[in-house]
């Protein structure tokens, strides 16, 4: 079985970075309830509010990536995936640069940082081949690498994805929804924590593969 993961709010979490980061700036509260989602609308609403979140965006996945955190339940799903000797691609639609700070950070070599911080590639700890680390310019692009790599599954906090156009239809579809309330067809299997997750990769039904 090839397993294919997203990377942004799938493996590397930054709810609590976001809220962090807004509080800094004064643009929240600390008391707004919510994850990601609400946060995200919230500064879009401010004054100027695309630009304050195209400018945390580029905060959290360039020069404070290495304040996100590695995802509940993401180290034992990982390691089953070793175990069983299960292949991993790790497939994220991440530009070079953010559009807000064109000329800062790499953003991608800060995520790859961040995942040997969190011990990703070594046999001792998740085991996973750099070269199964894929960065696309586009959503498109990711979807035909997704398709080209010829992965069995793709877990995903993005609903976006599976509805993309490029998306292939063979491929099964995890959408990993933390704040659960969306409609989305039956071909995607909703799963509100990588616990959730694993049992569905890796239930009885199913086998290992």
């Amino acid at each position: 079985m090839h397993i294919g993961i997203d990377f942004d709010n799938t493996i590397a979490g930054y709810d609590s970075l976001i809220r962090l980061i807004a509080v800094e700036n004064g643009w929240i509260e600390n008391t707004l309830p919510g994850g990601k989602r609400n946060l995200r609308d919230t500064i879009r609403h401010l004054p100027d509010g695309e630009g304050k979140w195209m400018a945390l965006q580029a905060e959290i996945y360039g020069p404070r990536m290495g304040e996100a955190v590695l995802i509940d339940g993401v180290g034992k799903f990982l390691q089953e995936c070793r175990d069983k000797s299960e292949k991993v691609s790790i497939i994220s639609h991440k530009s070079k640069y953010a559009a807000a700070a064109p000329g800062g950070v790499d953003l991608r070599e800060a995520a790859l940082a961040w995942m040997e911080g969190h011990q990703f590639f070594p046999d001792s700890g998740f085991g996973l081949a750099r070269e199964n680390v894929h960065f696309a310019d586009t959503r498109g692009e990711k979807c035909q690498r997704i398709a080209a790599l010829g992965c069995d599954l793709f877990i995903d906090d993005l609903h976006e994805v599976f509805a993309d156009i490029d998306f292939p239809v063979s491929v099964e579809k995890i959408l990993f929804e933390t704040e659960p309330g969306m409609a989305v067809g039956p071909e995607i299997q909703i799963c509100t924590s990588w616990s959730e997750i694993r049992a569905r990769v890796f239930g009885e039904d199913r086998g290992s593969g």
